[in-house]
């Protein structure tokens, strides 16, 4: 990310959540009403601009992924309050709206926004310009994830360390290198139970067919054009292991297979999944 300007792939992946509401069926994967919002009164006419490049096989499927992992992160999160969890932040929030949609389960708990300062900023602006209220419940924690300690800007934001909490990750994991992610682990696993976190991964080569580590490969070049490249990729049981010696005691991969049974299956829109990026939950 170029220092100084919001994250392209935040912006990118608001705009796919956007165009989810506009042009695919019903029901929608993701109820996102504000994602267009954000995005600004001209977003009618991009979109109609842009309709057949949107009907590409690889923008079908970047839009699949976004809106998945958003409305898995959602089901899970309304899960963990049952179970008791009372604060939730959102990593790399970027244009996350969640927190500010009527209704949704986060108006519930004490929310944290963490996110690169620049981006942060960015949204803020897009906030105020749109009109959304912030609720009194809801901090905002800038936080550069390769520099930055984590629990001192949480700390200084009123989190509390005692609270089970539930983390959602998402379009994140993939540009950090493989400590700091595995810092992000570790913290997550010191606070209380039933404390979760759930995010996405990059799947490591060594899980991908020819065609499908091809596919990666032009992807890989495209992020890196943006200046955003993809350092960290792990195989899912290694993951799984992974986090069970850091201190997770329930893990769950919400495999391609699974995700395309839950939100998929059977919709007329041709809403598919690409295989390379996939789901993972885990609880204290």
């Amino acid at each position: 990310m170029e220092s100084g300007k919001h994250s392209y792939m935040a912006e990118g992946s608001a705009y796919l959540r956007a165009v989810h509401m506009s042009v695919d069926g019903e029901p929608k994967v993701l109820d996102d009403p504000l994602a267009a919002t954000l995005l600004g009164s001209d977003l009618d006419d991009k979109i109609a601009t842009d309709r057949e490049r949107l009907a590409r096989p690889e923008l079908i499927k970047a839009r699949s992924l976004i809106i998945m992992r958003s409305r898995y992160a959602e089901d899970e999160l309304a899960a963990a309050i049952n179970r008791g969890v009372t604060q939730y932040v959102i990593l790399g929030a970027g244009l996350d709206t969640s927190p500010y949609r009527s209704a949704h389960p986060a108006q519930q708990i004490k929310t944290f926004e963490v996110d690169h300062p620049d981006t942060q900023r960015w949204k803020l602006e897009r906030l105020n310009h749109a009109g959304v209220q912030i609720r009194d419940n809801l901090q905002h924690i800038a936080v550069d994830f390769e520099t930055d300690s984590l629990t001192e800007r949480l700390t200084a934001g009123g989190f509390n360390y005692d609270e089970p909490t539930f983390f959602s990750w998402l379009g994140v994991s993939y540009y950090l290198n493989r400590e700091s992610v595995l810092n992000i682990f570790r913290f997550v696993a010191g606070l209380p139970a039933p404390s979760q976190i759930v995010f996405d991964f990059i799947m490591d080569n060594s899980e991908l067919n020819e065609t499908e580590r091809n596919a990666m490969m032009k992807i890989t070049a495209f992020v890196e054009k943006y200046g955003e490249p993809w350092l960290c990729q792990f195989g899912p049981t290694d993951l799984q292991q992974t986090l069970h010696d850091i201190g997770f005691g329930t893990t769950f991969h919400f495999s391609h297979e699974r995700a395309t049974h839950r939100y998929f299956a059977n919709r007329p829109d041709g809403l598919h999944l690409d295989f390379t990026t996939q789901m993972m939950s885990a609880i204290i």
